[in-house]
């Protein structure tokens, strides 16, 4: 699976029933030591050409329930 493909996904909250919606661009964070992934990073806004993300959340992969393929199921 590469980060692309999982980047177009809707995000749903399963504690809250909620839709988060589709993070578009999407960055990991990675453990230097292990090489495993720590969490995944979504913006709140797109990304535009020469302008800075206004805000991000994250989500700590140990959170994240399910990667389906059309949805990505995450406990907050």
């Amino acid at each position: 699976m590469r980060l692309r493909d999982i980047s177009s996904r809707e995000v749903i909250d399963r504690s809250h029933g909620q839709k988060l919606g589709t993070p578009g661009a999407l960055d990991v964070v990675i453990d230097e030591t292990t090489g495993s992934i720590k969490e995944f990073v979504f913006p709140t806004s797109p990304a535009l050409p020469f302008k800075k993300r206004q805000k991000e959340w994250s989500v700590p992969w140990d959170n994240i329930e399910q990667i389906g393929e059309d949805f990505i199921i995450i406990r907050s």
